[in-house]
């Protein structure tokens, strides 16, 4: 079922699937990136650094939690506008995340009025509770009849 802007009000909570982060996702992204940063590449090297091995890339866990969150909702439209992240806790291969949204603002749009903004607090966590990453989503979302 579509969600639309009149569907969301503040307070409401989504959370996502549970997704495991693996050494394949991050080799793969040290590949697309192009970051191949030892944090992410060499289990020594990231365990000198105070890690407990290879972590994974902050935006690759942001990447795999705006999937998870795309997947979660089927939202008229669904644009983001801004996004920002605090990279709280580093996640490891072999971590399970998911994210827990909660609606902080609904408004309908000022210059487009078939449409709404939608402001989204977000925690990704791990499979332990523990808040990995954290920030605002602000997603362009139609509106009834607008659409």
């Amino acid at each position: 079922m579509t969600t639309y802007l009149e569907d969301l009000s503040e307070g409401l909570r989504i959370e996502t699937e549970r997704r495991v982060v693996t050494a394949a996702d991050i080799d793969a992204f040290v590949e697309l990136s192009g970051d191949g940063n030892p944090l992410h590449t060499d289990d020594d090297h990231a365990r000198r650094a105070g890690f407990a091995g290879r972590i994974a890339h902050g935006l690759l866990v942001l990447s795999i939690e705006s999937g998870l969150s795309s997947d979660a909702d089927d939202w008229a439209i669904g644009t983001y506008l801004e996004e920002t992240r605090r990279f709280v806790e580093p996640v490891l291969p072999g971590d399970e995340i998911y994210s827990v949204s909660e609606v902080t603002g609904a408004r309908r749009s000022r210059s487009r009025p078939d449409r709404g903004i939608v402001t989204l607090k977000v925690e990704t966590r791990n499979q332990r509770g523990e808040i990995v990453l954290e920030g605002t989503d602000v997603i362009m979302v139609g509106a009834r009849g607008g659409v």
